[in-house]
């Protein structure tokens, strides 16, 4: 079965994916989901990043897990420059999150493989 040519360019544009776990202060699970779909996602996109979904996780009320799509490691790392050169992260987002989080976000790097739907 031939792979269409949109698809075989899809593939070749997607590298890799990071999945975020974002762990809140204890007890402000359902303020940091509101929090990060509101605002903090909102930001991220409006600086170019691909961010394909938001999670709470069930099993621990307290965590958010965010799952981000870029090309490659340059585009990663400009658009999150950008991202922290927005005004509204400067201003409002980075000052929130030593209050918000409970320590350090917890990445995995993903690269699909060949029989991947996300490739």
């Amino acid at each position: 079965m031939a792979v269409s040519a949109a698809r075989r360019a899809a593939k070749e544009l997607i590298v890799f994916f990071e999945i975020r776990r974002e762990k809140a202060a204890p007890g402000r699970g359902q303020e940091l989901a509101r929090w990060m779909d509101e605002q903090v996602i909102p930001v991220h996109e409006a600086g170019g990043m691909t961010v394909v979904g938001a999670f709470t996780d069930t099993a621990d009320e307290d965590a958010f897990v965010w799952i981000r799509q870029f090309r490659d490691e340059e585009e990663r790392e400009e658009v999150i420059a950008r991202v922290h050169r927005d005004p509204v992260f400067g201003s409002e987002i980075r000052p929130r999150l030593g209050e918000m989080l409970a320590g350090a976000a917890e990445t995995v790097r993903l690269v699909p493989t060949a029989h991947s739907k996300l490739a």
